[in-house]
Order: structure tokens, then sequence, then C-alpha cells
């Protein structure tokens, strides 16, 4: 009973939280007249769009990674159905792969950079910084392959399809390159604190998961000789 009331304290603590973030943000925008710019007036309009559905598309690739270890890690299984963990997981994977797709795509729309559909698509190809940029369209066809994988996950089994969710840290690690280096924003210091910030926390969940990988067999063995000795 103390474990369920200690679950929906921390629930209602989270948002609660969540609601005053939204709630400062609000304000903040509305005094900071960003609803009162005509769009057809910004003559710069592609490039904002291009940088804010990149940050987005970054930020939702955070949030997918950083659940993810949090499930295989079992931080949330005492406040989380699986399958809702896991629903929320995909979710938040096909939103970035959409956000991705939309950054993409946006770059046709550019007037100092002519970009093709294949420079899009083929990496390390396009007219601007084709290294750092190549990393985010290589990043992004791994993520495409992990994501549509989550439909499929009985038909390739839990082992592969664990396996084949380990691509997604190097995806995360080359659209943080990808965001340092690709664009303008890459001298950002909030940009920088953001990838940062992102980088350290998957880095120390994922050294967390794998020490835990790594003690849980060594606990099992313990408890077989210990059963073993006893008989």
């Amino acid at each position: 009973m103390n474990k369920d009331k200690s679950t929906k304290l921390l629930d209602i603590i989270i948002l609660i939280a969540s609601l005053i973030v939204i709630g400062v943000s609000a304000v903040w925008m509305i005094d900071t007249g960003v609803f009162n710019v005509t769009l057809s007036a910004d003559s710069k309009l592609a490039w904002h769009l291009v940088r804010s559905s990149g940050i987005v598309a970054y930020v939702l690739l955070m949030g997918s990674t950083l659940w993810g270890l949090f499930i295989s890690a079992q931080f949330v299984k005492d406040w989380s159905p699986g399958v809702v963990s896991l629903t929320l997981h995909s979710t938040i994977s096909w939103l970035s792969l959409v956000l991705g797709l939309i950054h993409a795509l946006l770059l046709l729309f550019d007037e100092y950079f002519a970009y093709t559909l294949g420079d899009l698509f083929v990496p390390f190809t396009g007219p601007y910084r084709p290294e750092a940029v190549g990393l985010g369209t290589l990043a992004f066809w791994i993520i495409i392959v992990v994501t549509l994988s989550f439909p499929f996950k009985k038909r390739l089994g839990h082992t592969v399809w664990k396996k084949l969710h380990y691509a997604s840290y190097a995806a995360f690690g080359l659209v943080s390159l990808h965001g340092l280096f690709a664009g303008t924003e890459g001298t950002n210091i909030g940009l920088r604190l953001l990838i940062g910030a992102g980088v350290l926390f998957v880095v120390l969940l994922l050294g967390m998961r794998m020490g835990k990988t790594q003690v849980q067999p060594a606990a099992k063995a313990r408890g077989t000789h210990t059963l073993s000795q006893s008989k």
C-alpha cells in the first residue's frame, strides 16, 4: 500500500512539474512576441523550420533512447506496465523519425544551398558539409530499421530484436555529432548543453544497465552454487 501511494505521489509530482514547465514556457513565448511574427514576412522561414524540426527530432530521439534504457534496466517496471512502456517507446521513436524526415525535406526549400532528394537520402553527398550532414543521414536509415522492427518483434524473436536495438545507440551518437558539426547551431551554448546532457545521461544509464546485466548472471550462479552445496 505504501508503495502504491509513493508511486501515485511521484506521478502527481511529475505531472505538476510538467505543467509548470509548459506554463512558464508559454508565458515566456507570449512575452517575447513569438506569436506576433508573420510567417510570410520571415525571409529565413525555411532555415528556422529546418533548425527547429531538427532540434525537436533530436529531443524525441533522446527521449526514446533514454526511455528504452529505463525499460531494459527495469527502472520503470513497478509503475509502468510493459505494454504501455513499449508502446510509448515505439511512439516516441516514430515521432522522432517523422520529425527527422521533415527536417531533411525542408532543406529542399533552403535558398542558400540547392539540395536534391539524392542529397538528402544518400549519405555524404550533399552540397553543404557533406561529412557532418552525412552522419545525420546515416543515423536516419539506422533509426528507420530500428523503428520498423517494433511491429515485427514477435517474428524476429526477442534476442534478434534486442540486438538490433543496440544500433539505436550508434544512431544517437551519430545524430549528436551531426547536431554539433552540421549547422551553425553547433556553436550555440544551449544546443551544446542539450546534446552534452543527452549524451551524458545515455552513457550513464547504459553503464548502469551493463553493470546490472553482468551482476544478475553472477548472482544467479552464486545462488545455484549455494543450492548445490546445501544438497
